[in-house]
């Protein structure tokens, strides 16, 4: 379902039976909504309401990011390709840690993930961010495949693989974005 607001543009409601709360997500364009099976539309806008200036903060912010092109994105997926999996093996076999797999997917609301069956999965926007910042995401994925959780032995483990720079280098990464 869709609906237009003067000021977001478009808002597009999506129902998920797995969401647990209402999700929103700024476009440059619009306004993409995930809600609960059984919310309301009058309690998806009062919550659109509740959230509007810090939405439009953000959809001012992504308007001032350049847009990429499919070519710049085409381009981006064949330099990870041929870079991140010779990175990932390389700080694995570094740091003593084992992988199942890794795959470049266009994620643009997470920079990596860990399965359950230590398979990685890395964001091609990485190839947007400095060299220290992606084996950054590269190392946290990889401490995943120790501790599938962010405890006290994971951070102490990205600080061991960091030396120390685990936090400094998060907050750095809190600078960019996947897309």
């Amino acid at each position: 379902m869709t609906y237009q607001d003067e000021e977001l543009g478009t808002v597009t409601v999506t129902v998920n039976p797995r969401a647990r709360s209402i999700i929103m997500r700024p476009e440059v364009d619009g306004l993409r909504v995930t809600a609960f099976r059984g919310a309301p539309l009058s309690f998806v806008k009062s919550t659109v309401e509740k959230f509007r200036s810090s939405l439009l903060k953000k959809q001012a912010a992504l308007k001032e990011r350049p847009q990429l092109t499919t070519d710049d994105v085409a381009r981006m997926r064949r330099e990870a390709k041929a870079l991140l999996p010779r990175r990932v093996a390389e700080l694995a076999y570094l740091h003593g840690f084992h992988y199942e797999g890794l795959t470049i997917r266009d994620s643009k609301t997470r920079w990596g993930s860990c399965s359950g069956r230590n398979t990685i999965s890395l964001s091609l926007y990485l190839m947007q961010v400095p060299e220290h910042l992606q084996d950054y995401v590269i190392l946290h994925e990889l401490c995943h495949t120790v501790h599938h959780n962010h405890s006290s032995q994971f951070w102490a483990l990205m600080d061991k693989v960091t030396d120390g720079k685990a936090h400094a280098l998060r907050t750095e990464l809190h600078q960019y974005h996947t897309a």
